[in-house]
């Protein structure tokens, strides 16, 4: 898998199933079986994602709702966002 940048293109995947329930959007991966329940800012990214964006748009987005710089955001959810990418959850295009 190649490393993100912040001009690298990111998009949901096609293959999870969503529903969104309460305050939560869960995930189901039909290939590998597993679920996912996303809460928050996670919830967030997913939302903001149905268009596919940068990781440096997608940072200034989210740095504007809560209050951060950038960097900090770009710093904060680059964790999440690889382990989505491992998950097959999101594609990023190099």
């Amino acid at each position: 898998m190649r490393p993100l940048h912040s001009d690298t293109p990111l998009a949901r995947s096609t293959a999870p199933l969503s529903a969104d329930l309460h305050n939560e959007t869960v995930l189901m991966s039909l290939e590998s079986g597993s679920y996912y329940g996303l809460e928050g800012t996670a919830r967030r990214i997913w939302e903001l994602l149905a268009s596919p964006q940068s990781l440096s748009d997608l940072s200034h987005q989210l740095a504007r709702e809560y209050q951060v710089s950038p960097e900090q955001c770009a710093a904060e959810i680059l964790p999440f966002i690889e382990e989505m990418r491992q998950e097959g959850l999101l594609a990023a295009d190099s």
